[in-house]
């Protein structure tokens, strides 16, 4: 009898979820998915649908823009002044030595050699320097260059969020394609507005005292 009882019970608890809405629903739903496994795929699929490209040469917008141009031209400023003070200090070099070999006879072989050493320093001291300059310029158009990138990439979110892009790939991706799918000459357009009133700095650190204490 006990086990009649709870027989009953539970046909009628099983009665009750299927004649109600949520359950009835529940209960079709994973029939339905039962049935077809490819649903849950597709919808997700579709969540993910690319259906507007856009295509942008991020490079050359950078090596055509005034930004960089004006970069270019403060380091050659930069790069002029550093060859004018390395060839007064060559010229002076060159003259060092041309009388320390004037004197050679007229001194000691430790005297000289005392000489020659500390002129051999200061050669290398000033190579030192031309070279840690040149890395110096290097850098800083890098950092520079950093700089206009982030901006340039701030103006690509911004042109995908008002043409409603869903993704922009590189130009040099696309084999073929639509010229009006090309941004770039939108983003140059930016660019150089963003960046015509900027006023364009470089931080070089001609510092070498450093770097030749750590070589010496």
């Amino acid at each position: 009898m006990a086990f009649r009882a709870g027989f009953a019970t539970f046909c009628v608890y099983l009665l009750i979820l299927v004649s109600s809405p949520a359950g009835a629903q529940s209960i079709v739903s994973e029939q339905e998915a039962d049935a077809n496994p490819l649903a849950i795929e597709e919808g997700m699929s579709a969540q993910f649908a690319v259906e507007r490209v856009g295509l942008v040469d991020l490079e050359g917008v950078l090596r055509a823009s005034s930004g960089t141009s004006r970069v270019r031209a403060l380091l050659d400023e930069q790069r002029l002044l550093f060859q004018a003070e390395f060839s007064e200090r060559e010229a002076v070099l060159q003259l060092t030595e041309r009388e320390l070999l004037d004197i050679r006879s007229t001194i000691s072989e430790d005297e000289f050699a005392l000489r020659l050493s500390a002129f051999e320093d200061e050669v290398a001291q000033i190579q030192r320097e031309i070279q840690y300059r040149r890395e110096a310029l290097d850098l800083a158009f890098q950092d520079a260059q950093a700089k206009l990138r982030s901006l340039a990439l701030d103006i690509i979110t911004e042109i995908a969020r008002e043409q409603r892009l869903d993704l922009i790939l590189k130009q040099d991706s696309a084999v073929v394609f639509r010229p009006g799918l090309n941004i770039s000459d939108e983003l140059l357009r930016r660019l150089d507005e963003r960046t015509k009133d900027a006023r364009i700095e470089i931080e070089i650190d001609y510092d070498v005292s450093d770097s030749a204490g750590g070589d010496q």
